[in-house]
């Protein structure tokens, strides 16, 4: 196989910078970009020139996928891993070595590298095990690749000398190399109370109290039947619980969907893997087993209810469906998360640097078309080129429509979270649908702690029919409640 013109730049490069000293090198090699092809040929030459390798992957299902890969190219190759010690030859030029087995065994094992290749940059480069191998081989050249060269916080990585990208996701595209992303984003969650921590990532009990409620996950469901068309795909979730609910209600809706986790056996995540590429069932829900290393290649579904706030994690997830197939020239991403909102589209061109956080090159403000929920970054004309929807005439009605339909919702989660029993459908026959649910929102939080919740509600109903008989708007009852309320906080 032929180096692609880029790919022969990028060999050179490392090796010439190899050649001249440079300790440590991180190379950008987005998803598509013939990563093991690139690290593979500049391990070829380093073995020509006598020099070993030690070859760090990320999880283990990579160890064997990059033995079989190396396979290929006929490159002498060794594992490091236990349970594989079938596998390991000392006196091979290149080790395939899985950290955790390495730091344990690192007084039994002679093996000594040259060269450090980190296979997932990002993954390992500060780990407290890494810096043990630099103190062990302080000689030691680094060369880091992969398709997210920064921490969770969005800065470059910072313990390299060299940076290099070796081409952008938009020409990968362009060239054929990578499907067309397109790009939906039926609903975003409020994330205003959810708390970030000190790795940059969102806390995950909040972002269960936030996204993991009924009527999101039935919003979410019924948005993707209105366009779904029996593509295959992956849904990404916040926990095992949410991944669970996400599934049953797909499942209901007639969507075949099964869920993967960590705590599940791994015969069990075998079956439900083949099953998705056999096609028994269309869409698994996961919970981070598919972020990396997973080439599944005729998937064009990618369902992100997970909100994130590390653009690693992002670019990753989103990057398992990108890769190309026999009739397959794209594929979709259905944000459920606000994550298009917070890092912008998965293909568009970004700047790393050590100092700032990332910077796009180009900013949009996208258009959703209110009927199919594409985001619309060049629009010609008044429709969408989706689904050929009329926007501008529809855009402030459909916006209405949601802010109803979130009304709607909340109330019957308020209504089973308080047990007020009969009272929302009584509302709803004195004030009609879009009344009961914005004033009762906004009347709960004026309920003092010693007032029954019945009590309450039967204050609220009083004035409504009041208001009703005498034809005032619904603010009034908000108004006169307040004034209620207080009387009975004084006495």
């Amino acid at each position: 196989m032929e180096l692609r013109p880029y790919q022969k730049e990028t060999v050179e490069l490392i090796l010439n910078n190899i050649q001249r000293g440079v300790k440590s090198q991180l190379i950008n090699s987005p998803t598509g970009s013939g990563k093991t092809f690139i690290s593979a040929s500049v391990i070829k030459e380093l073995n020509n020139q006598g020099k070993k390798v030690f070859f760090l992957v990320a999880n283990e299902p990579l160890i064997k996928q990059t033995y079989d890969e190396f396979g290929k190219f006929n490159l002498n190759r060794s594992i490091i891993k236990a349970g594989k010690d079938k596998y390991y030859n000392e006196k091979s030029l290149n080790q395939i070595v899985m950290i955790q087995t390495y730091i344990s065994r690192m007084d039994k094992i002679t093996a000594k590298p040259d060269i450090l290749y980190f296979d997932e940059a990002d993954f390992y480069s500060k780990g407290k095990s890494v810096q043990k191998i630099k103190e062990k081989f302080p000689d030691l050249q680094i060369i880091g690749v992969t398709a997210t060269p920064t921490d969770t916080k969005g800065y470059l990585l910072d313990n390299f000398d060299f940076y290099h990208e070796v081409v952008t996701v938009r020409q990968l595209q362009k060239e054929g190399y990578l499907s067309l992303d397109k790009n939906f984003i039926p609903l975003s969650p409020d994330l205003s109370d959810v708390r970030v921590m000190n790795t940059g990532e969102f806390n995950e009990d909040d972002l269960d109290v936030a996204c993991n409620k009924s009527y999101i996950i039935d919003d979410i469901v019924k948005t993707y039947k209105a366009v779904d068309c029996g593509y295959k795909g992956i849904i990404f979730a916040i926990n095992i619980n949410h991944a669970e609910k996400l599934t049953e209600a797909f499942n209901k809706a007639g969507i075949k969907t099964a869920v993967i986790h960590s705590k599940m056996k791994k015969f069990l995540r075998d079956y439900w893997l083949d099953a998705l590429k056999n096609g028994r069932i269309q869409l698994l829900c996961n919970v981070g087993i598919l972020t990396r290393g997973f080439n599944e290649t005729d998937l064009i579904d990618c369902i992100f209810t997970r909100p994130t706030a590390s653009l690693p994690l992002y670019i990753q997830s989103v990057g398992r469906m990108a890769r190309t197939h026999e009739g397959k020239k794209f594929f979709r991403l259905f944000d459920y998360a606000g994550n298009i909102e917070r890092f912008g589209l998965w293909s568009e061109p970004r700047i790393y640097t050590k100092n700032d956080d990332v910077k796009r090159e180009i900013s949009y403000k996208p258009i959703v078309c209110p009927n199919c929920f594409a985001v619309i970054y060049e629009r010609n004309g008044n429709r969408c080129p989706e689904c050929d929807f009329i926007i501008k005439e529809q855009q402030e009605k459909r916006e209405r429509e949601i802010q109803e339909t979130q009304r709607a919702e909340k109330v019957i989660e308020i209504q089973n979270e308080y047990g007020a029993s009969g009272v929302i459908s009584r509302l709803e026959a004195l004030l009609g649908h879009g009344g009961n649910t914005f004033y009762y929102t906004k009347l709960l939080p004026l309920k003092p702690e010693k007032l029954d919740i019945e009590m309450f509600n039967s204050e609220v109903l009083r004035l409504t029919n009041y208001c009703k008989k005498k034809g005032y708007k619904p603010y009034y009852i908000l108004y006169k409640m307040k004034d209620k309320m207080n009387e009975i906080c004084i006495s």
